[in-house]
């Protein structure tokens, strides 16, 4: 079979840290020979959740090529393209080995737009005070360095007309260097626009040439509308050009200005954020104003200075390094200082097209009316009531979220009166050597329980329940833990024991925490939830699981954790076993649900959770046949990823 001009996305693991190292030296232009399998890409498995198919589709891939083994052919002929990007990556990669580490993440993102040498938590503690954006490339960056050039050959003796036409030829050429992001493009469309109409007698303004832009953009690739960078650059961009002016005209402050830019952009981004993701910042409005400056005023110049002395005059690198680690220390303490306040970000959920709408033409209104009378916060009001809605769940629910191979289950009770988690996945941890560990290692809490959580408009947990301490129930429970507030953490008494579940109890301190056995039971409105095992202190082990049934939209649950035949023996006198819908134990192992138990159970709907493919077989066939001749119906998070149960409508399935 030929694919011809065919675009795939290619992943391999390497086996060794000498494979590594000679992947390394790869360039752009290099041919490799592939020896691969072909696979579809799968769509979001939980709902709400980012779509690797749809965001592959869109840059026109719709083929993985899974490879087992990668050997190097030839090179081709070097294209100014290819020798563009490769003067690029080299360029990352001097920055990475000769500068110091505290200072080169800021220096390749600003200069060169990547973000991939931030650490973690630095780029979170920027997310969270809503100023992250200011380590991209921004259209204020470009129009900086746009001014300082024309400042420069000014200087030199250089005619307007002639450094115009200069940053024309130069602007595309910066573009493609620094990776070509949605906000660099609009700004170098646009600033190449406005100098091509000072040069001709077509006076060029400001909204003319954001226009011309979009339409430039959108006429060579259509699926960038699609793109959050895309989005957030114009929607910012089209409300600073049309309000900006006429609000800021009404006052001379300059700070005043400042604040009123911040707000304008934030604003005007709220809906787009909220719908990509599910959270946008408060105190951002008013950092803005601090970190702006200091990104734009001295970060950026001091990180063109140090590539400046980086690649011709080396002896005076630390210079700029010198400054530019003070800047750097201190805006990293101020966030790690300014993002322990409560409160600083509002969780939205993502919001329904109904609710989008709304929120969109109440954007329009806020600035319509703030144009006409000056004043911005009381019509900020409809706004925050439209988000406030969004987070509100009228019916309920009862999700199952695919975590892959292990559990997790989020019980949202009608009208917010309760939002309780029951165990919330993870992964095995395997040491590793250096050389393999990621720069940002896979967590099931970070990557797929907490952003469920907050597509669902959730900020608050009235309940979180570990079942037993397993990784696959609670090695996501830190991450979990340090997004959300939590009022209650529950665990089996025993399960302490464990050095993993150790481990999470003392990250989690300020979280009040109960051990439990069964007889435990708590009720809001109609709901009511009992443990009803384990009867003695345990270890945290599989049969040490609590076990809660619950009752539900006027339904009956059986939540079993991992319990095996054992418990399960232990448990057929009670008559509380008996459910409409059970989540079935240990994932569908065969040392679990047995004939007499799910005879005594008599469920109408059995729910298992567990990984596609997973290395453990589960769910055996011993169980599947089991569930069958009791004559139930079976769904199953690796066939149907994310199963939800919404109050009087019935289930629907991520996978549908």
């Amino acid at each position: 079979m030929v694919y011809q001009d065919e675009r795939f996305q290619l992943s391999y693991k390497m086996t060794s840290e000498q494979e590594q190292q000679a992947l390394k030296k790869l360039k752009y232009g290099d041919q490799l020979h592939v020896n691969a399998e072909l696979e579809a890409p799968e769509k979001n498995r939980n709902q709400d959740q980012f779509n690797y198919q749809a965001f592959l589709y869109r840059k026109h891939i719709h083929w993985l090529l899974k490879a087992n083994m990668i050997q190097p052919v030839t090179s081709k002929s070097a294209t100014w393209l290819y020798t563009l990007k490769n003067f690029r990556k080299n360029q990352l990669e001097k920055i990475d080995a000769e500068m110091d580490n505290k200072i080169s993440p800021y220096v390749a993102s600003l200069v060169y737009g990547d973000r991939s040498y931030v650490d973690t938590s630095v780029y979170e503690s920027y997310q969270r005070l809503g100023v992250v954006h200011l380590l991209a490339i921004s259209g204020l960056h470009v129009n900086l360095i746009v001014a300082g050039f024309l400042l420069v050959l000014r200087r030199l003796g250089f005619q307007i007309e002639k450094t115009a036409i200069m940053m024309i030829c130069l602007l595309p050429l910066y573009c493609l260097m620094t990776g070509g992001n949605a906000p660099v493009v609009r700004a170098a469309i646009m600033t190449i626009c406005l100098m091509a109409g000072r040069l001709s007698p077509v006076r060029v303004t400001s909204l003319q040439a954001l226009c011309f832009s979009f339409i430039f953009v959108f006429l060579f690739n259509p699926y960038c509308v699609f793109e959050i960078g895309f989005q957030l650059s114009y929607a910012v961009s089209f409300a600073i050009i049309l309000s900006g002016r006429k609000i800021m005209r009404k006052t001379s402050s300059t700070l005043l200005n400042t604040l009123y830019i911040s707000l304008i952009s934030t604003v005007s981004g709220i809906a787009i954020m909220s719908y990509h993701f599910y959270e946008f910042s408060i105190v951002g409005v008013f950092l803005n104003i601090l970190y702006v400056p200091l990104f734009t005023f001295i970060l950026l110049p001091l990180s063109f200075l140090a590539i400046f002395f980086m690649n011709l005059m080396p002896i005076m690198l630390a210079i700029p390094s010198t400054m530019m680690k003070v800047a750097v220390t201190v805006s990293e303490a101020l966030a790690t200082v300014l993002q322990k306040i409560p409160f600083t970000t509002w969780i939205t959920g993502r919001p329904s097209n109904i609710s989008l709408v709304l929120l969109i033409m109440l954007t329009f209104y806020f600035f319509y009316k703030w144009e006409k009378t000056g004043k911005a916060y009381r019509y900020l009001i409809p706004v925050c009531i439209c988000l406030f809605l969004g987070t509100f769940n009228f019916t309920g629910k009862v999700s199952f979220i695919d975590v892959g191979q292990g559990d997790s289950v989020l019980i949202q009770l009608p009208w917010n009166r309760g939002n309780y988690v029951i165990d919330v996945g993870g992964q095995m941890a395997f040491e590793k050597e250096q050389w393999a560990e990621r720069k940002e290692p896979f967590s099931v809490g970070k990557n797929i329980v907490t952003p469920v959580l907050k597509a669902n408009g959730i900020s608050t947990l009235d309940k979180l329940i570990v079942t037993h301490s397993d990784a696959d129930h609670m090695e996501g429970l830190i991450d979990v833990g340090g997004a959300m507030h939590i009022k209650e953490l529950v665990y089996a008494e025993g399960g302490e024991t464990k050095s993993i579940m150790q481990k999470a109890l003392k990250a989690l301190p300020k979280i009040p925490q109960k051990a439990v056995l069964a007889g435990y039971s708590w009720m809001k409105g109609d709901a009511t939830f009992q443990v009803i095992s384990p009867i003695q202190k345990g270890e945290g082990g599989n049969n040490d699981s609590i076990v809660i049934t619950a009752v539900l939209d006027n339904k009956r649950w059986l939540f079993t954790g991992d319990i095996e035949k054992e418990t399960e023996l232990a448990l057929l006198e009670n008559p509380l076993i008996k459910a409409d819908i059970l989540k079935v134990a240990h994932h569908g192992s065969k040392t679990s649900t047995t004939p007499a138990f799910i005879e005594q159970v008599k469920p109408t709907i059995s729910i298992i959770s567990c990984g596609l493919n997973n290395r453990f077989g589960h769910p055996r066939e011993e169980t599947l046949e089991t569930l069958e001749k009791a004559n139930t119906t079976i769904y199953r998070t690796d066939l149907q990823g994310e199963i939800i149960y919404t109050f009087s409508k019935g289930f629907t399935f991520g996978l549908e």
